[in-house]
């Protein structure tokens, strides 16, 4: 039985939901509900009903949960006071070059079970420093070669256009698209380099309609139709009026890292390391 464990059945709980609790922890749904499994198997009982496509926490579970509620204020005081050691409570110095989103979710979820931790995020992909970093998050880069690092994501990347586009649908290849607008994430991002490195093989220069650095802004641009952009390919799903476009010899990999120093001088950097590390397992 680990603490982690009687957390995810806390929150699992609290909003009587696993999918909850897995967003809250940036894990998978079937890591929270094997563990809450494990935990009522330890326990010799059930904690919750289940039905259908809901879970509802049952008197057992109820009395559990608000043992546990009163044990976990007093641990989370104590990790609290604990961190207000110099070693801990050290601030995490974090350079976001890639994986905005899921960096904001992975700090937060750090930070429910790691509670007196500080953050220092830079987003800004030209200005900053590295050096000045305890962590980096960004795509292969020899910038970085004093560091170790592992990898940390990987998806592949799509050229996608709003739903409407005349291009949705039919096959081609990257060159039919050289007389398009194409958006930026700004020249100094990875998905600018890729694009650019793949009309550049296909034979054109990419004309670019808009740049910009903030990535609400550029899914925008291409739902509204402005222009053609390199997206995640699970970025589809979560926006509506935007469609993959069929190009045959676009086929690109995104691998984003987390770079770190060897010799880490906070216990707070090391167990975030792992956390990144091992949150994916």
């Amino acid at each position: 039985m680990e603490l982690l464990q009687l957390r995810y059945f806390l929150e699992s709980a609290k909003y009587e939901s696993f999918s909850q609790t897995a967003k809250l922890y940036f894990v998978p749904v079937t890591s929270v509900s094997a563990s809450v499994k494990r935990l009522e198997k330890e326990l010799g009982q059930e904690l919750f009903d289940r039905r259908a496509n809901r879970i509802i926490l049952n008197e057992r579970g109820r009395r559990l949960y608000d043992a546990l509620s009163r044990g976990f204020a007093k641990i989370d005081d104590a990790l609290l006071a604990a961190a207000s050691g110099e070693n801990e409570a050290r601030e995490i110095s974090v350079l976001v070059r890639a994986m905005r989103r899921r960096v904001t979710d992975a700090i937060i979820a750090f930070r429910r079970t790691v509670p007196g931790v500080s953050f220092r995020i830079a987003f800004d992909t030209d200005q900053q420093d590295p050096a000045s970093f305890d962590l980096i998050v960004d795509a292969d880069s020899p910038l970085y070669s004093d560091r170790e690092r592992f990898a940390w994501y990987e998806t592949p990347l799509r050229l996608a256009a709003a739903a409407g586009d005349p291009a949705c649908g039919i096959k081609r290849t990257l060159f039919d698209l050289k007389d398009r607008d194409f958006l930026s994430m700004g020249a100094g991002s990875n998905t600018h380099a890729i694009l650019k490195r793949a009309c550049e093989s296909a034979g054109f220069e990419p004309r670019i309609a808009v740049s910009c650095n903030d990535i609400e802004c550029f899914e925008k641009l291409v739902a509204a139709g402005v222009g053609i952009g390199v997206m995640r390919e699970e970025g589809e799903q979560a926006l509506p009026g935007v469609r993959f476009l069929s190009v045959a010899d676009f086929r690109e990999q995104y691998v984003v890292y987390v770079y770190y120093r060897k010799t880490m001088p906070s216990d707070g950097i090391r167990r975030f390391v792992s956390f990144l590390r091992d949150g994916e397992k």
